[in-house]
């Protein structure tokens, strides 16, 4: 049988190969200044996870080429040798190099209203493409460079700027959240069906803590005490309840989480899967009684008296509608069994529908 071959860099010698050699180098840099030991730490990291997604036999093995060369260097400075202590300073401290270029790029930086990206992350234009996320920026180190102060101050604005602007979304969110957990805690307390259907008992959120801490205080979800104190802290990405309309007409409340545990939602679904095949089947068992008896009609008339059999059918169909109240009656959840669930959808008011159309069986 043809198996493919397993890529180098998914075998675990090779993984094991890359880590021994990153966290080799990151221990040397822990012996120079503090201006070294930044910059050594900064770009060792940074090339590394530039490359780290490389998936060519050949670059893979020149970039590990490049850290074992990196890693005989510093030992060689650490050592006592002065021609790679001083290269490695030079690099450092900009005055040969990458830094150097970038230095003289701040200083001929000339913009009426702009600020100078570059102080926030010198980087290649590659690795800002490839990480993009602050944490993987590499700021112009000011203890080195000297950069003028209205760049500084331009850099400034713009971060208050930012932070205001997060603050702001932050706060409408946690308005948004503190809104819906008020229109639950109202419709909850106020014995709305279609927000028990969903696992919310009366009375499950109180802003009272003597009351809500109470030993004789057990409501909540599916029977779990929970109290939400009157400040309301951002929790969760989604509404915490949303207001649903479904395709059939019915209205009902959704009680959403950032992550739903997946056996609850598999539960769920299969309760869901189960009522709607049951309400089917109801309607479906409805026409073939009736088919049975024009049948039943047709036969008499042949003179072949054969009855009966409709009634199996009439029977089944009654039965079903049973089973339908049985999930549906209650008005509220049964975790273990499942027979209903916090996604399902207000199964009484189609039952009582399907009853009225289905009266004159």
């Amino acid at each position: 049988m043809f198996r493919p071959c397993t890529p180098f860099f998914r075998k675990s010698a090779h993984k094991h190969h890359v880590l021994c050699e990153y966290r080799k180098l990151l221990r040397q840099t822990k012996q120079f200044d503090p201006v070294e030991q930044t910059y050594l730490w900064s770009w060792i990291r940074e090339r590394f996870h530039h490359n780290k997604r490389q998936t060519s036999p050949t670059q893979a093995s020149q970039f590990l080429s490049d850290g074992t060369w990196a890693s005989l260097v510093m030992s060689a400075a650490l050592n006592g040798s002065t021609t790679q202590r001083q290269y490695i300073s030079d690099l450092a401290y900009g005055r040969t190099g990458y830094l150097k270029d970038v230095a003289q790029q701040v200083r001929e930086f000339h913009h009426p209203t702009k600020p100078c990206q570059t102080i926030r992350d010198v980087r290649p234009r590659s690795s800002r493409i490839h990480q993009p996320h602050k944490a993987y920026w590499i700021p112009l180190d000011l203890r080195v460079f000297s950069v003028p102060q209205h760049l500084l101050d331009r850099i400034r604005d713009e971060d208050e700027r930012d932070r205001l602007r997060e603050r702001r979304k932050r706060q409408r969110r946690e308005l948004r959240l503190a809104r819906e957990i008020s229109e639950l805690t109202n419709a909850v307390n106020e014995g709305n069906h279609a927000v028990r259907d969903s696992g919310l008992l009366p009375e499950a959120f109180t802003s009272v803590p003597a009351v809500a801490k109470s030993p004789f205080h057990i409501p909540g979800v599916a029977g779990n005490p929970l109290w939400i104190p009157p400040r309301i802290k951002l929790r969760l990405d989604p509404p915490f309840v949303q207001h649903v309309r479904a395709s059939s007409g019915f209205e009902l409340y959704k009680v959403n989480g950032r992550k739903p545990p997946h056996w609850l939602a598999a539960k769920v679904a299969a309760s869901y899967r189960k009522l709607s095949h049951r309400l089917h089947l109801h309607e479906f068992y409805y026409y073939f009684a009736q088919d049975l008896k024009l049948e039943e009609e047709f036969e008499a008339r042949l003179g072949v008296y054969d009855p009966g059999y409709w009634i199996y059918a009439s029977n089944y169909r009654e039965y079903l509608r049973n089973k339908i109240k049985e999930s549906s009656g209650n008005g509220s959840v049964d975790v273990g069994s499942c027979e209903m669930g916090a996604e399902e959808w207000d199964s009484r008011a189609m039952l009582q529908r399907a009853m009225q159309e289905f009266a004159n069986d």
